[in-house]
């Protein structure tokens, strides 16, 4: 009996080398002096719990949680309990070491700062306190995360995209951005256009997906590609591809293009006014147009010639004899400015009431093409 007594006391005198008692309620560790209800001078152990399972529910045993496993992951918080056993002010840390993605879900219709859920992003981490409320209230709040977002979710936007947690530049546009630095503008609006220099859309370029604004100075646009050379000019293909080219090398090389419409024979009217060809060209944009032009007619003494009317004409032959002769020259050039793009008729004229005895006789048939090669 005296030697367990003398234990009990040896116990007590351990204890009270490390735990003191204030007046106040206080409890100290490692401590004479407490301050608080619970004041511990030294290092707290909690439990640590590493899981791999792609589902797991929190129990009043755990405190940090460390999730190593291989696919997105699904946590599940307890359900408040109201009254005896309510555990207001539990602690969970839970620490996400994947590129996966953890969900953690408070128990319906409880609520985590309102949210049903949140989620934990790869290689982040947050920590609950419960805060004693049941039911449909917020019965956890997010006291810490790994993340400056306050809801704990990184997420990309207007023009980046999120990869782990690492947010990168490249993703669709949701809105109107501007990129101003020291006054150098760059703007992609909300219609498909990027602005350069400016983000405002100036006048006459409520068409245009391209900008540049460069003031008053020269010099806004440089493109180099390695064929570019002095005096050359940017010239497109059919498909829109453009190069550095000479205006003359490459008007003249494959670029022609032809009529449209059905060639008929204009000159069985009398003379006077413009007779209807049926055909017409279109003019892609203003500028000098090189035009050639061959038909083959047979005829009396008569002038006939081919016009595009309000610009010039195209062909033109004339009487020297009053027999039956073929017309010449049979092929004819000539340069003709357009000071406006769109379609133009063809008309044709005629001196006096003669009718060819043979109209686009001959091989070959009359045609008429034309070559922009200088604005």
């Amino acid at each position: 009996m005296s030697k367990n007594f003398t234990k009990v006391w040896q116990a007590v005198a351990l204890l009270s080398s490390s735990i003191a008692f204030a007046q106040a309620g206080n409890i100290g560790v490692n401590t004479a002096n407490p301050g608080s209800t619970m004041d511990i001078n030294g290092s707290v152990a909690a439990k640590y719990n590493a899981v791999t399972a792609a589902l797991y529910n929190l129990t009043a045993t755990d405190f940090h949680v460390s999730y190593n496993g291989t696919a997105n992951a699904t946590f599940n918080l307890p359900a408040a309990i109201s009254g005896n056993g309510n555990f207001k002010g539990r602690l969970y840390t839970i620490k996400n070491n994947t590129n996966f993605t953890i969900t953690v879900n408070s128990a319906a219709p409880e609520t985590i700062n309102g949210n049903a859920s949140i989620s934990v992003p790869a290689n982040q981490s947050v920590q609950l306190i419960n805060t004693g409320l049941t039911g449909a209230n917020p019965t956890w709040e997010l006291v810490s995360t790994g993340s400056t977002s306050t809801t704990n979710n990184i997420t990309a936007s207007n023009g980046t995209t999120l990869s782990g947690t690492d947010v990168r530049l490249g993703g669709t546009l949701s809105q109107a951005t501007n990129i101003d630095t020291a006054g150098n503008n760059l703007s992609v609006n909300g219609t498909g256009k990027v602005l350069v220099g400016t983000n405002t859309v100036p006048a006459g370029a409520s068409n245009s997906k391209l900008v540049i604004d460069n003031g008053t100075t020269n010099g806004a646009l440089q493109i180099k590609d390695g064929t570019q050379q002095f005096g050359y000019v940017l010239t497109s293909d059919a498909n829109g591809l453009a190069t550095w080219s000479s205006t003359v090398t490459t008007a003249f090389a494959n670029n022609w293009t032809s009529y449209t419409g059905t060639l008929v024979n204009p000159f069985t009217a009398s003379p006077g006014g413009l007779l209807q060809t049926g055909i017409s060209v279109t003019i892609p944009a203003k500028g000098w147009y090189f035009f050639r032009c061959g038909v083959t007619i047979q005829s009396g003494c008569n002038d006939y010639g081919f016009y595009i009317d309000g610009v010039g004409e195209i062909w033109r032959t004339y009487c020297n004899v009053a027999d039956v002769q073929m017309m010449s020259p049979r092929d004819q050039n000539r340069v003709l400015y357009f000071s406006t793009p769109g379609t133009y008729s063809i008309v044709a004229v005629k001196t006096n009431a003669v009718v060819p005895t043979g109209f686009n006789i001959g091989n070959p048939a009359f045609y008429l093409d034309f070559v922009k090669f200088q604005n």
